[in-house]
């Protein structure tokens, strides 16, 4: 539970995009957590295929419509390093070749910067839901979502 919780602070600008406070934020939850625990987590960390490739963690994301939108939200340096990242591991992947052991993602520095804002977005998502749901409407998709919108049509569905 503590590793989850480990760099909730802003996003920096670093090889991995990691800022000093993350780094330390990650090693205090790391001290604080029991050690054979964060040995398990280290060795499950270089045994999966990402971090050869010199991906991060929230780069293996499944993509729906929480990730498109939260990626839409990164900082434009982000997200270019992102893409760059995804790109060079498709190439790498579809070469059946890994980056040098130097380039690899590190454990200590793979922190999550896309985690915290998709969790913000389904926090929003989960609002709007509950309030469509109170007022007793709910637009619906299709053409009475996007067209009715336009037009200033609104659907109203009885419970």
């Amino acid at each position: 539970m503590a590793l989850r919780k480990l760099c909730q602070v802003g996003i920096g600008s670093s090889r991995n995009y990691c800022t000093a406070a993350k780094i330390e934020a990650r090693k205090e939850a790391l001290a604080t957590s029991p050690q054979w625990l964060v040995g398990l987590s280290r060795w499950a960390y270089y045994k999966s295929y990402f971090p050869t490739l010199g991906l991060m963690r929230d780069d293996c994301l499944y993509v729906d419509k929480y990730v498109k939108e939260a990626v839409e939200r990164l900082p434009n340096d982000v997200k270019v390093a992102r893409e760059f990242r995804m790109s060079r591991a498709l190439i790498l992947s579809h070469s059946k070749e890994i980056l040098p052991k130097e380039e690899w993602t590190n454990y200590d520095e793979d922190v999550d910067y896309l985690s915290p804002i998709v969790e913000k977005v389904k926090d929003e998502h989960r609002l709007r839901k509950i309030l469509d749901e109170k007022n007793g409407t709910r637009k619906t998709q299709g053409i009475f979502g996007t067209i009715g919108q336009l037009l200033g049509l609104q659907k109203t569905i009885d419970k």
